[in-house]
Order: structure tokens, then sequence, then C-alpha cells
């Protein structure tokens, strides 16, 4: 990163969290000012507000967070007064940053007012899901996988599923592919059933062990192969806190894409220039085994 993207971040992470700069400061009664910094002050509600977007901090280490939260806001204010006092936030690359970042809030923010979940999954819903979806919990496993993905053309991924016909395996494929030059990444990872991508987890329970599984989105592919697997089922006490998650993410998602939807039906959008040639579509998730 250079140094002015770097100066823009600390500029953008200032106005975020409201510490001063070069409008006038606000009036604040001495609780809550933790640190004054030159003709600037760091607020309680400023650490707070990094605070908690801290998750897990255990209540003993608490009061160290703080501490840490303040001293890293006082560098940072430092370093937006000198940005500001050389007037980096007029130049254009600071401008395009501060103005994509509030872009990017005010969407954000917008989604997760929509997407809110009032309450926790009933006991029926929870019971449902856990019947349902038996290779999460009552079949439950973990794996044992090898994962490489690459990126992929059609004639990329074509030439992998050839291979794979013939009963290349994994190694070799990916030593063909680094040679014509494609990066590969990846590796031999563990991974528990609820871990996995739920619409990947009924293929991956029934393959048997050195099976491939090639997986195709959006201009990549991977390759999955189970090397082991060991059975820990899930009751539905210990599933409970799980299946909620699970539940309350499919919602949020839900209700996400069907505000963009509606967003889309009602607006008006005219793509212009190399953007206004036809596209085919996004490719689907497809699934191939040996």
């Amino acid at each position: 990163m250079n140094k002015l993207t770097t100066i823009s971040c600390l500029v953008l992470s200032a106005l975020l969290v409201g510490a001063c700069g070069d409008r006038p400061p606000e009036k604040k009664v001495a609780s809550q000012v933790a640190a004054k910094v030159n003709a600037g002050e760091i607020s309680v509600h400023q650490i707070n507000f990094v605070l908690q977007r801290m998750s897990n901090i255990p209540e003993a280490r608490v009061d160290a967070a703080k501490r840490q939260v303040l001293e890293s806001l006082i560098d940072q204010e430092l370093a937006v007064q000198q940005a500001l006092d050389a007037k980096l936030e007029r130049t254009p690359n600071v401008m395009q940053a501060i103005e994509s970042a509030r872009r990017e809030i005010l969407a954000r923010a917008f989604i997760e007012q929509k997407v809110a979940v009032e309450g926790k999954p009933s006991a029926e819903e929870v019971g449902k899901f856990y019947g349902e979806h038996p290779e999460l919990f009552a079949n439950r496993k973990i794996y044992r996988l090898e994962e490489v993905s690459f990126a992929a053309t059609p004639e990329i991924v074509a030439g992998v599923k050839e291979k794979l016909g013939r009963g290349k395996g994994v190694t070799e494929i990916v030593s063909d592919l680094r040679k014509k030059g494609i990066e590969v990444t990846g590796g031999v990872s563990i991974k528990a059933a609820e871990k996995l991508a739920l619409e990947l987890l009924p293929s991956l329970a029934k393959a048997k062990k050195g099976q491939v599984q090639l997986l195709e989105s959006a201009g990549r592919a991977a390759m999955i192969v189970v090397l082991d697997t060991k059975d820990e089922p899930m009751d539905v006490a210990k599933a409970q806190p799980v299946i909620e998650n699970f539940i309350i993410n499919k919602k949020k998602t839900e209700t996400a894409r069907d505000a963009m939807k509606q967003l889309r039906d009602k607006a008006k959008i005219e793509y212009v220039g190399e953007f206004s040639r036809s596209d085919a579509g996004g490719s689907k998730p497809v699934a191939a085994t040996k």
C-alpha cells in the first residue's frame, strides 16, 4: 500500500469513528473525553465504537483492550491531523477513497436495516431443520479434504474433466495446470460438516475416499477430494445454536436478495459503452464426480 493510500485510510477511519478534523470540535463533557491530542480529542464513544467490532474479548481483558484501542486512536488522530494540515483530503485519490467507503457503508446500512431479524427461530423450526439435514447433525462427519482451486475458462475445465475421466489424479492435473502457467491454490484441510457449503454436503457425504468433486463458479473451478472422514454426530440440544444461526442467516440472505430485486425492478438501469453488450449471465455451480 503506498503512502497516499495509507493516509487516505487513516483519514477515512477517523471520519467514520468521529475523530476531529478540520470541522469545529464538538462540545463534550469531561467524562466523555479519553485523551486530548493537540487540538483534537479522542472520546470514550470512539473507543466503544471500535470495541463493539472486536468480538470475544474476555472480561479480564476489557480494560487492556480499551487502552490498546485508545493508543491506536491516538496514533490515528496524529496522522489524521498531519494529513488534514497537508490538505490531503482534497486530493483526487483520497476523495475517491472516502466517497467509495461512504457509499459502501450506506449500502451496508440499508441492507442491515432490511435484514434485521427479530427473535430466534422457534423450536419447531429448529427441529424441522435438524431432521431435514442429517448430513449436518445426526450423520455429521469431520472431513479431511484436499481442496485446490484455479482460474478456469471453458477450455481449461474441459481439459480437467477429460483428465479426470481418464483416471488422472489431482496431483498430476495440478502439475499440468501449473506447467501451462495457471495458478493453483489450496491444500489439505480438516473441516466439520457445518463449516462446509450446505449445497456441497450431500455429495461429500456420499463420496468415496479419493473421489474427486469438480465444482465451477464465476470463473473459478475447484477440485475437492475426500481423503478421510470421522463420524461425529450432534444431538438437537448441541445443534440448536448452530441451527438458529443457519436459519437466521438464511432469512437475512433471502431478505437481502428480495430487497435488491425489488429495487432493481423499480429502477431504470441503462448499460452504456463497453458494458452495453448483452451478457449471457454468470455460470451456475455444477458438480462432476469421477
